[in-house]
Formats: structure tokens, C-alpha cells, sequence
């Protein structure tokens, strides 16, 4: 089974007024922390393909992941919203003849290698390509998320700002969660970051 860790980093962060695909974290910026955790999912099961699908600040989040072993995608429509950089992932899965991805975002920190290896482990515990996993945030539910080939076809179609979460909410998918209370923490502010950094 081949399965596509897709990080989606494309926006230009607004709200922040930087790119905060290059915030500090952990000693490196937050797309390279990220881009590593990713990278060291281990699993004997599944073969894995990794890319980074980049818009708004190309060259500078390209040369952040200067040397690790991915696909970095150019989203040339990434104004558009989510919905261009899911096409993006989508029709490289497709391509790559992946079974499933597992979609990631760089403004969450506190994901790490173990719970993105729960969302595989989840998959082929279920074993069907019409499966959906999700984060359990406690109160709500969102990403990362792992998404079966199922739905390829219908993923590249989407439009706007509409990213997967919507597509599976407004087809009522029924889903599977694995647990991540700190999928809510997130980067949009520089509040956010303040709040985030002095938890370093």
C-alpha cells in the first residue's frame, strides 16, 4: 500500500503579516519541524511518498526544506484558497498511484511522527479505500487527515477556499478519530505565536 504525506503550505499568512511556514520552532522554522516528523513515520506495511505543496512564498519555504528527501509541488493558484493546494496534492496522488494521503498543515506544532503514525495504523486497520481519518480535537475535528483513493476524483475538483474537512462534513462521510487535543493550537496571529513560544 503506498500512502502520500502531503503537507499544504501554500497561504500567505494574512492574518500573521509573515510567513509562518518559517516561524521558529523547535530550533528550525515550522515547516522544516514538520516536513521531519513527517519524514520519520515508520511503518513496514506502507510505502511512503512525501511532498510539500508551496504557493505564496515558493522560493523562501523551498530552500527551508533545503535537502530532505520530498516532492516540493508549486500551487500557482494558491489566492484561491485550500482548495487549489488539495488539487494540487490530489493529482500528484493520483499520478504517484497512492492508495490514500494523509494531509498536513505547518500551522499546527504540536504534531509529531507518533500521531501521524496513528492515522496509518488506523487505515489498515480499516483497510478500505472509501475510509476517512480524522483528528479528534475534543470539540471539533480537522486535520491532519487521511483521506482513501475513493475520493481522488471528487478532491480535484474542489473550489475556493474549501478544503477537505468541508468536502467530508457536506458528504457526511462517516470517519474514524484518533485522538489530538492540541490539533486546536494553532498559528494565525501574532498572539498566537507569543502564546505558542512561551511554551517552548
Amino acid at each position: 500500500m503506498k500512502i502520500q504525506v502531503a503537507i499544504l503550505a501554500a497561504g500567505n499568512s494574512s492574518r500573521l503579516g509573515r510567513p509562518k511556514q518559517l516561524v521558529q520552532w523547535q530550533g528550525k522554522p515550522l515547516i522544516r519541524y514538520v516536513a521531519e516528523e513527517a519524514l520519520a513515520i515508520s511503518d513496514p506495511n506502507v510505502t511512503l511518498e512525501h511532498c510539500v505543496v508551496v504557493g505564496a512564498y515558493a522560493e523562501a519555504v523551498a530552500e527551508a526544506l533545503h535537502s530532505l528527501p520530498l516532492q516540493i509541488l508549486i500551487n500557482p493558484d494558491w489566492s484561491e484558497g485550500m482548495a487549489s493546494s488539495v488539487r494540487v496534492a490530489t493529482q500528484y496522488a493520483i499520478q504517484q498511484q497512492a492508495d490514500a494521503i494523509l494531509f498536513a498543515l505547518t500551522d499546527q506544532p504540536f504534531v509529531d511522527t507518533s500521531l501521524l503514525e496513528q492515522f496509518i495504523l488506523t487505515y489498515l486497520e480499516v483497510n478500505d479505500s472509501g475510509c476517512v481519518v480524522v483528528s479528534d480535537y475534543g470539540s471539533d475535528w480537522g486535520v491532519p487527515l487521511l483521506i482513501g483513493a475513493a475520493y481522488f476524483e471528487s478532491l480535484v475538483q474542489l473550489k475556493g477556499d474549501s478544503g477537505v474537512k468541508r468536502y467530508v462534513k457536506q458528504r457526511q462521510l462517516a470517519v474514524k478519530k484518533v485522538t489530538f487535543l492540541r490539533g486546536l493550537i494553532d498559528i494565525d496571529t501574532e498572539h498566537d505565536l507569543m502564546h505558542l513560544q512561551e511554551r517552548q
